[in-house]
């Protein structure tokens, strides 16, 4: 890092720290940078200068900073204070982590708060998970790395649910982690379900005909329309709503479960993780399938190769969500509703007898409840 550089970059991060807030993650960027240029500049000079100790090394790099920037000593003392704690989090979990960090990551860095209570080694954990969601849901998100030169093609392309988080190692594509058993193995993902030709377009989830569609639960009107719509008890099935993306991303599980569905934010007892979607068929045999609809007029929601996330929620016998079956405008909608369930959790269900009755493997939630384990296939009751 020569003089030079060390000038332009401090005329970069001059102009960057001037800017307005609507700028405050090109601000946090270049600030980042400029500690890494701060630093990489002092080591050079204690380089050419060898008769110089660290403290005078250090000193002659700060005096260089201030001359560019025009400020006084004291002051950039106090803003590489703060900037030093972006560069902090930059190093554990990346750009993105600074990007998407919002306003509050100010009073996080100057005031250190979480830096001695592991908030370093959390972001190096979920670093890959927020590389996904942010490369997948905002594309163009690297372009403000161009201005100090870090800026690449996004690493995770497609949809959200194509990649696999994998601790705190690169994402794994979704397709390879079924290979081993089907090889030739895609998903569709789908924002709601699809009717099998078998039905001719006539949807068998329909429970009621007619307006005006009156909630069970609530009592009040329901609508596609939103600007009609009075009925608040599971906003996701709103249209609305229809494009929103859940805060939950599938990742790779221990205890041999492969793929998993794990909630990035909290979801309050009551709220809905999203609709059981997939193919509405019927007739089909020998493959997991949800059964929905009354007995003289069954259907069922096949999750094989379309579908959403909600088909890699994994079986739990002490599950922090319940398949609920809920009439919307006239249609029955089967959701996945949370029991209580905090950020960074694997979301769970029971799958329930009619499932493990069927199957001759071994349940592998591993809590100490579980009902369906080797020692306990023979002799435990149905739940």
């Amino acid at each position: 890092m020569d003089h030079t550089t060390f000038a332009n970059i401090n005329a970069l991060c001059l102009k960057a720290t001037t800017l307005s807030k609507s700028a405050r993650a090109l601000e946090v960027v270049v600030q980042a940078h400029w500690v890494d240029c701060y630093d990489a500049r002092i080591k050079i000079i204690a380089e050419d200068e060898p008769r110089l100790s660290a403290t005078e090394a250090r000193m002659a790099g700060l005096i260089e900073a201030c001359s560019s920037l025009g400020w006084s000593q004291k002051e950039l003392r106090n803003r590489i204070m703060i900037w030093r704690g972006y560069k902090e989090i930059k190093d554990a979990g990346g750009w993105v982590s600074l990007v998407f960090g919002g306003s509050g990551i100010y009073s996080i860095c100057k005031y250190r708060i979480g830096f001695d209570d592991g908030l370093l080694q959390r972001l190096e954990k979920i670093r890959s998970s927020l590389e996904v969601a942010t490369d997948t849901l905002h594309p163009t998100w690297r372009q403000l790395l161009d201005p100090v030169g870090a800026g690449k093609q996004q690493t995770y392309a497609g949809h959200p649910h194509d990649w696999v988080v994998n601790g705190d190692k690169d994402a794994i594509p979704l397709p390879t982690t079924y290979h081993q058993w089907d090889p030739d193995f895609s998903f569709q993902h789908l924002e709601q379900c699809v009717l099998d030709d078998c039905w001719q377009d006539q949807d068998p989830r329909g429970v009621c005909t007619g307006e005006p569609f009156i909630c069970s639960e609530c009592d009040q009107k329901q609508s596609y329309d939103p600007q009609l719509n009075k009925c608040t008890c599971f906003p996701i099935l709103n249209s609305s709503n229809t494009n929103a993306r859940m805060p939950v991303q599938v990742a790779r599980c221990p205890r041999g479960k492969n793929n998993g569905l794990f909630a990035r934010c909290p979801f309050e007892r009551g709220a809905a993780v999203g609709e059981f979607i997939g193919l509405i068929t019927k007739g089909v045999q020998g493959v997991d399938v949800m059964m929905g609809g009354q007995r003289d007029n069954q259907y069922q929601i096949y999750q094989g190769r379309m579908g959403n996330y909600t088909r890699f929620i994994n079986h739990s016998c002490a599950p922090n969500a319940q398949f609920t079956k809920f009439v919307f405008c006239g249609i029955e909608r089967i959701l996945v509703v949370s029991k209580g369930i905090e950020a960074g959790m694997e979301i769970t269900v029971d799958y329930s007898s009619s499932y493990w009755d069927k199957l001759e493997k071994v349940c592998l939630c591993g809590e100490s409840c579980c009902r369906y384990q080797r020692e306990n296939r023979q002799t435990d009751e149905p739940a």
